[in-house]
Order: C-alpha cells, then sequence, then structure tokens
C-alpha cells in the first residue's frame, strides 16, 4: 500500500505563498540552470541582445538572470520570497532586485522590451499577471516562459517521481502547455513553443538537496520531511557517480502588439 499523501499544505497558493520562505541556499546549490542552446533560442526568438531591458518575475536565486547578465541584457528582478532575495543579492550583486508579485508589478508601464519568468509561471493567477506582464511591455516587446522538468520518461527518474511524491504534489502537471493561459488573455501574438534537453550531474548531497528544495517537500513536517529525503538519499547511493538527472526544458515565447 502506497503511503499517505504529506499532512501539508498542497494547495498552489498555499504552497507558493509559504513553500520556499526557507531552503533558499539548498535552492541555489542543487537546481540546475537553463541550458545554454535553450537560453540562446530565447533570446534569439524574443531579440534580447546587449543593452535590451529585461524584467525577470519571481525571479528566485537569479539562475535565468545571470545568463541573461552575461548576454549583456539589462536586468531588474522581482522576487517575493525575503529568502530567495537575500540569495539573489549574494550571488547575482549588483543587479536591481526588489520584492513584489506578478500580480502588481512596480514597474512603469511600456519600459521594458521583454519579461522573462523561469520555473515560476504556475504560481501566479495568470488573469492578473498577463495583463500586467503585457503593461509593462513596451509595444513589440516579448514575453518568455521557461521550465526545467525531470524527464519523467526515464526509468530512474520515474522512480525518483514515486518516491519523493512529486507524482502527488506536484503544482503543475508535468508537460502542462501554458502557452494556452496565454492565448487565452488575448494580449499577445501567437505562441512559439521549443524544448530542449540535458542532463544535470549531481553529487549525492545534491541529488537529495534538490528533492529538499521543492515547496512541497519544505512545508511538510519535519518527521515525515526527513523521511522521504532518507528514501530520496538511499535511492541515491545505489545510483552511480556522478548522479546524472535527466532534464527537459519546456519554453514558451508570445509577443505583445506592435
Amino acid at each position: 500500500m502506497p503511503p499517505d499523501p504529506p499532512s501539508a499544505p498542497t494547495g498552489r497558493a498555499a504552497l507558493g505563498r509559504v513553500g520556499f520562505e526557507t531552503g533558499s541556499d539548498a535552492y541555489e546549490r542543487a537546481r540546475p540552470g537553463y541550458p545554454v542552446e535553450a537560453v540562446t533560442h530565447l533570446e534569439a526568438t524574443t531579440g534580447i541582445t546587449r543593452g535590451s531591458r529585461v524584467l525577470d518575475l519571481a525571479a528566485g536565486t537569479g539562475k535565468l538572470t545571470r545568463q541573461l547578465l552575461a548576454d549583456g541584457a539589462l536586468c531588474l528582478a522581482l522576487e517575493p520570497s525575503a529568502s530567495m532575495r537575500e540569495v539573489f543579492r549574494r550571488v547575482v550583486p549588483g543587479v536591481a532586485l526588489a520584492g513584489g508579485t506578478a500580480e502588481m508589478v512596480p514597474v512603469a508601464t511600456g519600459t521594458v522590451d521583454a519579461v522573462v519568468v523561469a520555473q515560476a509561471f504556475h504560481w501566479f493567477d495568470p488573469s492578473r499577471a498577463l495583463p500586467e506582464m503585457a503593461r509593462v511591455l513596451r509595444p513589440g516587446g516579448w514575453l518568455s516562459l521557461i521550465w526545467n522538468e525531470r524527464d519523467e520518461s526515464d526509468p530512474m527518474v520515474a522512480e525518483l517521481t514515486r518516491l519523493s511524491r512529486w507524482d502527488r504534489c506536484q503544482p503543475y502537471p508535468v508537460g502542462k502547455d501554458f502557452g494556452a493561459d496565454i492565448q487565452r488573455s488575448r494580449l499577445f501574438g501567437p505562441v512559439q513553443r521549443s524544448t530542449f534537453s540535458f542532463i544535470q550531474q549531481l553529487d549525492l548531497t545534491a541529488f537529495v538537496e534538490q528533492v529538499a528544495s521543492r515547496s512541497y517537500v519544505q512545508v511538510l513536517p519535519e518527521h515525515e520531511r526527513e523521511a522521504l529525503l532518507a528514501s530520496v538519499r538511499e535511492f541515491g547511493a545505489a545510483l552511480g557517480r556522478p548522479i546524472e538527472l535527466p532534464y527537459v526544458t519546456d519554453l514558451f515565447c508570445a509577443q505583445v502588439p506592435g
């Protein structure tokens, strides 16, 4: 008989509110950045070049921000979690960073060339966030949504999914077509969807931290969290070194009218 679901808040709003109040250092250490091919495609599609004004919504610890900065973009980051902002300031110093949410963006109308959202749009209220994104974009500006998703077609990932309860606690279905949310808003043109594959190499500590950094794991009672992570550690200990974790990166791009 499978174990009972965790006794923790599993609604999207509750997880988004409390799931990232702690654990941001583990998130920074263990979560992957985005494959170069995906970021290059994002920049080519949206016209992000040196000097482009880019708003990174729910920027987290700045994993996508720093990749865009390396290519010369001028970034402004917005992140609601104080814990995430603390890490962001340490690892991406000098970038303008503010607290706030995607549903009420403290940026003037028509002042950015692109809005990017990495690993976060599933926490937003699309009916409120998409109009805000369209508002801050200049005419002809672009919105990009990107996710790294573990490749659940891989048997090892499928077992990790079961052990870590991701199959029951995930805040959105893996592979969801978020382009449909963009299209329903009628604020953007056709959505371009692209996918990319990559492998993250991890030691055992990072393998466990990668699970520990998930929002639903963060909010578990301590005894449940420790038991779950112990099972993940035992599983990871039997794998080769480095542990190779396959991912699929899902990218959605759409343009506001010019």
